[in-house]
């Protein structure tokens, strides 16, 4: 099941000995570029905890979730930026085996996702009041084959995302869409799988500079993010979801809150809190008392 914001490689050996080749690639293209005029390099990663793992705002497993994530970006100002990432989903209890059905990942990576990502930023200020955000990502979840054995029980197949996002960055209230669509069928033949399935989220935010503000300290170094939004799904995600011949739906209203703390360039803490509320009817028929989904967490990132 898709996750909101990560997804899937292969086995380790062969996830790092990826990984290691693209910081190799880039490194070679970013000491090349360097007499390029307007071409720069950069990247991070990110290590977020979460107290559950939640999909389209259904739980994926009730307990805590590590994810870390690696990316690299190659851009220019004037054209585009290219992305090249990895995210990966480590399991902290043996959910996995007990009720999950894709055997036991306890601290063991259940997801890699490799992706890429063209993205550009639009001068529309005259037009808008505000720079336009746009970006196009691939991403191929993968799961280790210990997760996909069907005579076992374990079915959990890989599968591949297309996602859009745009957003209004400079506006007091930020808005914000996304839209996420599944390519390929994830499950056994003969079984409603996703495929062709959206998922389209929309919401407004603002970032109050706390530490300015209020501490006098430097602009960005305390700020504090809430977040409104709501989603929407068709035919084929809720199907999917449910396992029940659902139509259209306002799946579901979400609203988070994050405290991010900068003490030095590049490098940030944040946690944060959020909920999960299911809008329609049927959706909250089907999934009961987990109708409404709290969470919170921390992520440490560092970007250069």
């Amino acid at each position: 099941m898709k996750q909101s914001s990560h997804k899937s490689i292969r086995r380790p050996l062969a996830g790092r000995t990826v990984l290691c080749s693209l910081f190799s690639v880039l490194f070679a293209f970013g000491v090349h570029a360097e007499g390029d005029k307007g071409w720069s390099i950069g990247g991070g990663a990110t290590l977020d905890f979460t107290s559950k793992q939640l999909t389209y705002g259904l739980i994926d497993n009730p307990h805590a979730i590590v994810t870390p994530s690696v990316e690299l970006s190659i851009a220019n100002e004037e054209w585009f930026t290219l992305t090249f990432s990895v995210d990966a989903i480590f399991d902290t209890t043996n959910y996995g085996a007990k009720d999950g059905g894709y055997a036991d990942r306890r601290w063991k990576y259940q997801e890699l996702t490799p992706g890429i990502t063209l993205s550009k930023n639009w001068d529309t200020t005259e037009f808008l009041g505000s720079t336009l955000d746009t970006s196009i990502n691939y991403t191929y979840e993968y799961h280790p084959r210990a997760c996909n054995k069907p005579l076992a029980g374990y079915s959990n197949p890989d599968t591949q995302w297309l996602n859009l996002e745009l957003g209004l960055p400079d506006l007091w209230l930020q808005p914000a869409f996304t839209l996420e669509y599944q390519l390929v069928r994830q499950g056994p033949e003969g079984e409603e799988t996703g495929k062709g399935g959206i998922y389209a989220t929309f919401s407004v935010a603002h970032d109050f500079d706390l530490g300015a503000d209020c501490f006098g300290l430097d602009e960005g170094v305390l700020t504090l993010t809430p977040t409104l939004g709501f989603a929407i799904a068709n035919r084929d995600r809720n199907e999917a979801d449910f396992g029940e011949n659902e139509s259209f739906m306002f799946r579901d209203g979400f609203a988070s809150i994050e405290l991010a703390y900068s003490p030095f360039e590049g490098f940030t803490i944040a946690p944060y809190a959020g909920c999960h509320y299911q809008l329609d009817s049927d959706a909250r028929d089907i999934v009961g008392d987990d109708d409404f989904v709290a969470y919170g967490g921390v992520a440490l990132s560092y970007s250069f």
